[in-house]
């Protein structure tokens, strides 16, 4: 159960109205939010909105900033992690596959390292329906076989997805 525990949203500004409000409607009252991400003005845009909520905190970093991500978990004594962070647009990863590898996998990697290495195992990561490819039924559940994704942005997903069950094995 969430309730009462840490949270570290990664790439927060985005996902966090869409994940913060349900948790504290569904009575999951985190006793600290930890949202990291890059882009300083959404994060200066949620913290006026959400400045009266002491169990918000922001910091601005990036999931491949490993000593930032090992003081934060040292710092914070986090017993989740909802992993948001990542670059989404199918088309830019056409045209700019290495930057989607990067961030999407690598990033995800060193964030899971980091994790790993500070004792953190309870961890939720955004995927993307991308990595059924052509799906074999519709509509999609998660009963269905993954597939071939048809773009980097997919395949960046799926390689995370094969990552975390590596990790979640070993």
């Amino acid at each position: 159960m969430l309730s009462q525990q840490t949270i570290l949203i990664t790439g927060g500004t985005g996902s966090f109205g869409h994940t913060f409000v349900p948790m504290t409607l569904a009575k999951y009252n985190p006793r600290k939010i930890i949202i990291y991400s890059r882009d300083e003005m959404k994060q200066w845009e949620m913290a006026k909105l959400y400045k009266d909520d002491s169990r918000v905190r922001f910091f601005i970093g990036d999931v491949r900033d490993r000593d930032l991500l090992d003081k934060l978990l040292a710092k914070h004594t986090v017993q989740a992690v909802l992993h948001f962070a990542g670059l989404k647009a199918v088309g830019e990863s056409v045209s700019q596959p290495l930057r989607y590898y990067d961030n999407n996998v690598h990033g995800s990697q060193v964030l899971l390292q980091a994790c790993a290495d500070a004792g953190v195992f309870n961890f939720v990561f955004s995927s993307s329906a991308t990595v059924y490819g052509e799906p074999a039924q519709m509509p999609i559940s998660e009963a269905c076989p993954v597939g071939q994704p048809t773009n980097p942005y997919g395949r960046s997903k799926l390689m995370v997805e094969d990552m975390l069950c590596d990790v979640a094995a070993s």
